[in-house]
């Protein structure tokens, strides 16, 4: 039978700057598979280094396909081109042997087996202290740069400046009259959505051709390098952790003058406070995050907009009535360019209209109705025994919490030290009785003493196990408590589902829950039976997350009991929807404007014509 081989290829750190390595590496496996008489059937090609698996979208490929019937034989250059990591390495190894799939390393010109379980371990580590050397020197080199002031670092997308061959930085000037307008109009009190709006019925639009986002506006803004002044540091990769971490503001380097300015530093300062107040005034000043990815939600990248394809962020308001926090998941078409319905659908662009209306008329979701939502998808579709996962939980709390029990060990002591008082009540009778010295009697009374106050001190310590052992049976029955009567083990149930979805495709009445096909909801847990393979799951939740329809919806049932009472009052109708006088005045106002009921009468006397 002719065996079927795959390639996976890696630059190392070292080789990135070598213009083939790739493609040589490529080439080289190729060879390989020829001159072995395989069958080529794929090659994984990763065109990014690094220490772990993540964000290396051709290794996950390669690690999914594992598990499948697609091939038999890797092939690679070396151990480290998989990964520079021990504990991914031993991962990639167990599954590489569960779908008995074999590696071969054409460096080396052999298989990998079991017996290579060891060594390879070792080169695993060695690879990973390696790379964690070289983390060090490169983050070393790169600090002692900024702190010395370096050349400043620019990307090929920084708007407004151009860096030399010679590494100067200048200003690009069609551009600088872009930024400059940017925060002429924000230090004016027109927000980022507003200016966003303002450059695109000029026509005015970026390098890639599309017009400006108000986020985009928003960091331009921000950036105080449109001053002239550097801020370096700011950002340090942590190899144990293998995130990019931000570093506090007291560590950063700050260098001024560095680059030409492009706006003053009164305009600077303008702009910015005036960011700060609309902050203020909105209730979220100092609350919102920022970073890469900070807080990252495990909704993130997955909400999908049905209506326009945008991805859908998550926004924090307060409410207007108790000033509470609320979290929504907003698309991101509407957020730059409002609705397509009605331009007074449009509250955040209250100063200018855009001539052209290309933005989106998906609902909100609201955070906490939507985890409400998922929960109860959850519930049916897993069908999970919440009593039995509570108890598991329990006791698996309880082996790893419980002291041994200490009864049996108590008593011990207790016969010794029993044993410990005979003998020493025996040695004074011997004493007495002038069996023995009294310089005896002292040396052996010591000893006893000694025995005796060593049995004592762990009595003592066993009583205070004991008492521990009570805190903890507390602890138990508060944790048992909690995880009946609150939703850890919905919202565990539903972050699992998350793990496994693609993407939710929102609809304004219903939205679409798309899962990987690889993996599509199966459960390890033999105590919860996997859910039915299915790739999608439709959700029809209707009027849920449409406010307006919703009114819409409650004014109608005010309607539908004038018909049936003609006489009825606002105190009755707001006794009946269990809403305020207020409340039951402002919805028949709503309804008087909208030409659908009429009262005949005067004086609070007659009754209601429906229009």
């Amino acid at each position: 039978m002719i065996l079927r081989a795959v390639i996976y290829a890696r630059c190392s750190t070292e080789e990135e700057s070598q213009k083939d390595a790739l493609k040589k590496q490529v080439e080289e496996g190729k060879i390989c598979v020829r001159e072995k008489g395989w069958i080529l059937k794929d090659i994984y090609v990763e065109s990014r280094s690094g220490t772990t698996t993540k964000g290396r979208s051709e290794y996950n490929r390669l690690y999914n396909d594992l598990q499948r019937d697609r091939f038999d034989i890797i092939v690679i250059k070396s151990q480290d081109r998989l990964m520079r990591n021990t504990k991914d390495w031993y991962l990639f190894v167990d599954r590489l042997l569960t779908g008995q799939k074999k590696l071969y390393i054409y460096i080396e010109r052999k298989f990998y087996t079991t017996d290579d379980a060891l060594i390879t371990g070792i080169k695993a580590i060695l690879a990973e202290e390696y790379s964690r050397e070289l983390s060090k020197k490169i983050n070393n080199a790169h600090k002692n740069r900024q702190k010395q002031g370096g050349p400043v670092v620019l990307t090929s997308n920084t708007y407004g400046y151009r860096k030399l061959p010679d590494k100067s930085v200048v200003i690009v000037e069609d551009e600088a009259k872009v930024k400059r307008r940017m925060y002429e109009l924000c230090a004016a009190g027109f927000g980022s959505r507003s200016i966003s709006a303002i450059l695109k019925n000029e026509g005015i639009v970026g390098r890639n051709g599309k017009p400006f986002t108000d986020s985009a506006i928003l960091r331009m803004i921000h950036n105080p390098l449109n001053k002239g002044t550097a801020v370096m540091n700011r950002l340090h990769y942590d190899f144990e952790s293998k995130r990019t971490m931000r570093v506090p503001r007291e560590e950063q380097y700050v260098h001024e003058n560095k680059v030409p300015a492009i706006v003053s530093e009164e305009l600077w300062e303008a702009a910015n406070e005036e960011i700060a107040k609309r902050a203020e005034t909105a209730g979220l000043a100092g609350e919102r995050k920022r970073g890469r990815n900070p807080g990252k939600s495990p909704l993130s990248g997955k909400l999908v907009c049905g209506l326009c394809g945008s991805p859908y962020y998550r926004r924090t308001r307060r409410r207007y009535k108790d000033k509470d926090i609320i979290y929504e998941w907003k698309c991101k078409r509407y957020l730059e360019l409002g609705r397509n319905e009605g331009k007074a659908d449009r509250p955040q662009l209250k100063q200018v209209r855009c001539l052209e209306v290309n933005g989106c008329d998906n609902v909100h979701l609201e955070e906490r109705k939507l985890y409400g939502l998922l929960e109860q998808v959850c519930n049916q579709r897993y069908r999970t025994d919440k009593a039995k996962i509570i108890g598991y939980m329990v006791d698996l709390l309880k082996v790893v919490l419980k002291e041994e029990d200490c009864q049996l060990e108590f008593d011990r002591e207790i016969q010794k030290k029993e044993k410990l008082l005979k003998q020493m009540d025996m040695l004074v009778e011997k004493l007495l009785d002038e069996i023995i010295s009294n310089e005896v009697y002292q040396r052996k009374q010591k000893r006893l003493e000694e025995q005796l106050s060593g049995v004592q001190n762990r009595i003592n310590e066993l009583e205070r196990q004991e008492a521990k052992g009570s805190v903890l049976q507390e602890r138990f029955s508060y944790i048992e408590k909690e995880l009946r009567t609150g939703k850890a083990v919905e919202r565990a149930a539903v972050m699992q589902m998350l793990e496994e979805t693609d993407k939710i495709l929102v609809f304004p009445e219903f939205m679409e829950i798309v899962f990987g096909l690889s993996e599509a909801m199966r459960t390890e847990c033999g105590d919860i039976p996997p859910m039915e393979c299915e790739s999608s799951i439709k959700i029809e939740y209707g009027n849920l997350f449409s406010y307006r329809e919703q009114k819409k919806e409650e004014r109608e049932i005010i309607v539908d009991m004038m018909r049936e009472n003609p006489r009825i009052t606002a105190g009755m109708i707001a006794k009946e929807l269990r809403i305020s006088l207020s409340g039951a005045n402002y919805r028949i106002r709503a309804l008087k404007k909208e030409g659908r009921i009429r009262f005949n009468g005067s004086g609070g006397k007659g009754e209601w014509e429906i229009l």
